[in-house]
């Protein structure tokens, strides 16, 4: 799903943090400003009765469990997400926030020179590491391994924070939160396309669009999107579209077929929805129904594939209809929330679209055909019918059991 040629569907994030509870505690405290900071040290190994009170203003709130994939550049992926929240009327600094494994070896630091790039403040831009009076942040954890074997199956996090509270400057060091990766793997399916070269955009490892489209539904946070790719034909030349670049018929994906990834049974299709004028993407149908004309189908084991912008009146299921691996369902479209003719496709652990939690997947096999890692230039040729960025890649070559890696071209079974 498409908010630019090249971005991804992401709403803005806005949480409402209410903290009465240490207001009564830290309201009305007078500025400390230049005050040496106190540090409150961890209790452990003491008597919780009389202990000293384990104060921690800034809570690391758990999102979702990591599950391990390959990825298409031979890497061992862990990739979730943290909520922090400044429970306190006063800002706290974030000093420093350590990933570690069961033995305690550090596996990734971030610390306020490099926080910036991997927190999201959800009240706003500020200073990086700095959360205000009851405000919220997203850190956003992509992990990477040389082998299967090394990547950890305990993450601890060690967050050390700053803040003014019960009158003095303190930092905290004693807030930490343990994850245990899930044991299950990727969902290995079959190609959603045939042939190409497509084109990958807005893969896991990238820094916005489906990867930090993290939504409020039903009461929780959850990211449907985490591991979807949005899939764009490129022609041997380089180039996405052949004409008009309004017409959507241009595009040389536009129409193509989409193929089932497993067998399975079709439980939702919506096919009332006409497509949008490339780069002119208008409507409620873009936040109420931004996937357009879809299909969900549950493939077994928990695991649904979703399917969005098919072409209007091309698709060829319905309903709690059985489908059969490779079997074509529909043809690429643009409609919903999509700017340029394209396939979107991930797989969740339910059947609703964004609601559900996205889960890692990978393909039985695949080829690379060069990549082009430069989205701005990419998103430009798109806009102006030029040449695309296509250069070799050292990762060409026959993949499986892989989840392609954003940027590159990919060719799939005829």
């Amino acid at each position: 799903m498409r908010s630019g040629v090249i971005g991804s569907l992401l709403f803005a994030l806005s949480l409402v943090v209410n903290q009465p509870g240490l207001a009564a505690i830290t309201a009305g405290i007078a500025d400390t400003k230049g005050k040496t900071a106190t540090t409150t040290s961890t209790n452990q190994a003491v008597n919780p009765a009389t202990a000293a009170c384990d104060w921690t203003p800034v809570m690391i709130l758990p999102v979702t469990t990591p599950r391990l994939f390959k990825g298409s550049d031979g890497k061992w992926n862990l990739v979730y997400e943290l909520l922090l929240l400044n429970y306190n009327s006063k800002e706290s600094k974030i000093l420093s926030l350590d990933i570690t494994d069961s033995k305690n070896a550090l596996v990734k630091g971030y610390n306020p020179t490099n926080m910036g790039r991997f927190m999201t403040n959800l009240n706003g831009p500020k200073t990086p590491g700095v959360l205000p009076a009851g405000g919220s942040a997203v850190v956003w954890v992509n992990l990477e391994f040389p082998s299967k074997e090394i990547a950890p199956k305990v993450l601890n996090h060690k967050l050390s924070t700053q803040a003014e509270f019960g009158g003095k400057v303190r930092n905290f060091d004693n807030n930490s939160y343990q994850v245990k990766v899930e044991e299950k793997g990727a969902v290995v399916v079959g190609p959603p396309l045939k042939g190409g070269r497509w084109f990958v955009s807005g893969g896991y490892a990238g820094n916005e669009g489906h990867r930090r489209a993290l939504f409020p539904l039903t009461n929780r946070l959850v990211n449907a999107q985490r591991y979807a790719i949005d899939w764009l034909l490129m022609t041997e030349d380089d180039h996405v579209l052949k004409g008009d670049e309004k017409l959507s018929t241009s595009f040389v994906g536009y129409g193509k077929p989409i193929l089932a990834v497993a067998n399975g049974t079709v439980c939702g299709v919506v096919d009332h929805f006409k497509d949008q004028v490339p780069g002119l993407a208008t409507g409620d149908d873009r936040v109420l129904s931004p996937g357009g004309n879809t299909i969900v189908v549950d493939i077994g084991n928990g695991n649904y594939a979703f399917y969005a912008h098919l072409k209007p009146g091309s698709i060829k299921v319905k309903e709690g209809q059985k489908v059969s691996k490779g079997e074509q369902i529909a043809e690429l479209g643009n409609a919903g929330n999509s700017t340029a003719p394209h396939l979107h496709f991930h797989v969740m652990d339910g059947p609703s679209i964004l609601g559900s939690r996205g889960v890692p997947y990978a393909f039985e096999s695949f080829e690379i055909k060069g990549e082009a890692t430069d989205l701005n230039k990419v998103e430009k040729a798109l806009e102006t019918n030029a040449k695309a960025p296509v250069s070799k890649s050292k990762f060409d070559g026959k993949h499986s059991e892989e989840l392609p890696r954003e940027g590159v071209l990919v060719v799939f079974p005829e």
